[in-house]
């Protein structure tokens, strides 16, 4: 992605202010107040993806993964499953093929930020 340099410098304003945080309660209250639930959601539901990805996991697999929490009764009702093919993130938004298929092409870039922040977690040096 490119961003002028004023744009730049803003961003790297935010990145510096992310690294101050040092508990993820400090970081969900700092996201609470910069993004709306909806930005929210897509950011946990890209890194959802993400994790399944990282687990070898099929686009329908990821799909049905992230369908909604209440399957048991998705499966009782045929009306309901009919229009769950795309699956949707825990939060009840929808899970596309074409984002798992952005965080996929994102997840093969050795030099992305996926990978950094996934390995580290893991504690390897991807």
């Amino acid at each position: 992605m490119e961003f002028d340099k004023d744009e730049r410098k803003a961003l790297d304003s935010l990145y510096e202010a992310i690294l101050t945080l040092k508990t993820p309660e400090e970081l969900h209250l700092f996201f609470e107040d910069l993004c709306s639930r909806n930005e929210l959601c897509s950011m946990l539901h890209r890194w959802q993806i993400l994790e399944l990805i990282d687990e070898g996991k099929s686009y329908e697999e990821i799909i049905r993964e992230l369908a909604p929490e209440n399957k048991e009764n998705a499966q009782e009702d045929p009306e309901q499953t009919r229009g769950s093919r795309k699956g949707k993130g825990r939060s009840g938004t929808k899970v596309s093929s074409t984002t798992i298929s952005r965080v996929k092409a994102c997840y093969n870039n050795p030099d992305g930020g996926y990978r950094t922040a996934l390995g580290r977690l893991k504690g390897d040096n991807r």
